[in-house]
């Protein structure tokens, strides 16, 4: 585990950066695990969240880097105030969310850390994790990355940020975003097959991939839709949120909500392609009200 970390190129940008000595590359992080917060959070889907909560960690550090990114007060480098937690730790972690009733374990951002959260889940598993465990990613994954939890993940939920290299460019320094995460989805997909639903409404298995509508974004959500509708029809879960919130740094387009019609006019497009398998947040919702309160 600790050769992943000494040259590390975990992600797509390939940095190589010796995390094992104190350096860090693009995600800012080092390669013990840090955590920010763990709680029970009741802001996934509905068939993720249930009424007893997603039992969520939240990890510092992220590989993709948006400008307009929601959890930016913990994605861009270390705070000062996450926990560094390794495998054991970590293990300890979510025994003690399935205690408390969680519906699952959902790490958010994690891939950076992947081979210790892969060791981490590994233990918990021989110690007793019964519910199941949930990837929330950027979708900018490397598939050899992703199988470091071939057989230890259930159900992974990606973003689809971007079609156009041009918007990927320009909002994630990312031009290759979509062919990364393409292949990406397709391993996530390979790994967990089609979405099974337990007796309870919740997802047990498959993958739900979240496409956040952007301003100015109409066109190029258009072709994402038509991407994932064509590739996987009702195999996957796609959700479609209208949620974006102009962070303070964001300018230009991305300082304005995407329109009310713009949002309405997506949903009425993925309801035409035949896609039953869907989640359609209501446009009133606010990137605000998602974020949790951080240690900051």
């Amino acid at each position: 585990m600790e050769d992943l970390f000494a040259n590390c190129n975990l992600c797509p940008r390939k940095c190589g950066a010796d995390r094992t000595s104190g350096k860090t590359g693009f995600c800012r992080m080092p390669a013990t695990p840090v955590v920010n917060l763990i709680k029970l959070h009741y802001g996934e889907e509905p068939i993720v969240s249930g009424t007893a909560g997603s039992g969520t960690v939240f990890f510092e550090g992220c590989g993709l880097g948006c400008v307009f990114c929601q959890n930016h007060l913990i994605s861009r480098g270390p705070t000062g105030h996450g926990l560094q937690m390794d495998a054991d730790a970590l293990c300890t972690a979510y025994l003690e969310l399935q205690e408390k009733g969680a519906n699952n374990i959902n790490l958010v951002t994690p891939m950076h850390f992947a081979p210790a959260v892969a060791a981490s889940l590994e233990k918990a598993k021989a110690s007793g994790l019964k519910i199941p465990v949930a990837v929330n990613c950027s979708g900018y994954d490397l598939v050899s990355t992703l199988r470091l939890f071939d057989g230890l993940v259930d159900v992974y939920m990606p973003d689809m940020k971007y079609f156009s290299s041009r918007f990927s460019s320009e909002y994630s320094h990312a031009p290759d975003y979509f062919s990364v995460c393409c292949s990406a989805v397709d391993e996530m997909v390979r790994q967990t097959g089609p979405v099974v639903l337990g007796d309870d409404g919740l997802i047990k298995k498959g993958v739900i991939v979240r496409h956040l509508i952007l301003p100015g974004g109409l066109f190029d959500s258009k072709h994402v839709l038509d991407y994932l509708t064509s590739r996987y029809g009702n195999g996957i879960y796609i959700s479609l949120m209208s949620q974006y919130t102009p962070m303070p740094s964001c300018t230009g387009r991305l300082a304005e909500r995407p329109s009310k019609r713009t949002c309405g006019t997506l949903a009425d497009y993925l309801a035409s392609k035949g896609q039953d398998n869907a989640f359609i947040q209501e446009y009133d919702s606010s990137g605000n009200e998602m974020i949790p309160d951080f240690n900051t």
